[in-house]
């Protein structure tokens, strides 16, 4: 038990970045299969554009849980550059995710709703998420840089030199030994 505790101690941070990563991302996924389903219905034939207008949403969703919720406590950079990275790459995801509904309907000549389902959210969203999760953490809310911590001595001066309270320096005179001639 000792190890299973240790190894959770170790990356505990990880474990809870994933965990809210997840969730985010669930409900993103959630947003993302019902407005491509809905599209589907309303529009059968255009799964490539059902599915682009899909993650534009759910990209959206998840900028907004990612910053507020996920990464919350991550330096913030400039929230234009911030926005910009998060859309740019999420618009590589995007064509990672779109790739396999085009192999699936253009490829293999499946462009079913189920094909089509499958294809995007079996092969193409697992591959987007990895991609996203690691970029997020690298370039969109990248760690702030730690603190350095510089430990007081126990010669360092309370205050600088020249200061009203900081003590005078005396000057220690031998004491002039007595002569044993008196």
């Amino acid at each position: 038990m000792t190890v299973v505790r240790s190894l959770y101690n170790r990356f505990e941070h990880l474990v809870h970045e994933l965990s809210k990563f997840g969730a985010v991302g669930a409900v993103a996924l959630v947003v993302n299969m019902g407005v491509f389903n809905v599209y589907l219905l309303a529009a059968p034939s255009k799964q490539i554009f059902a599915k682009v207008v899909a993650t534009v949403v759910a990209t959206c969703v998840a900028y907004v849980g990612n910053r507020y919720w996920t990464y919350k406590d991550r330096d913030k950079i400039d929230r234009h550059r911030e926005m910009l990275f998060f859309f740019l790459i999420n618009g590589v995801a995007a064509v990672i995710e779109v790739m396999f509904v085009f192999i699936s309907k253009y490829g293999l000549g499946q462009d079913g709703t189920l094909a089509v389902n499958i294809a995007s959210y079996f092969f193409g969203l697992p591959l987007g998420m990895l991609f996203r999760l690691y970029c997020y953490r690298t370039f969109v809310f990248p760690e702030g840089a730690e603190p350095e911590i510089v430990p007081a001595t126990a010669s360092a001066p309370l205050y600088p030199n020249g200061h009203p309270a900081q003590p005078q320096a005396h000057v220690h005179q031998r004491p002039v030994p007595e002569t044993a001639s008196r």
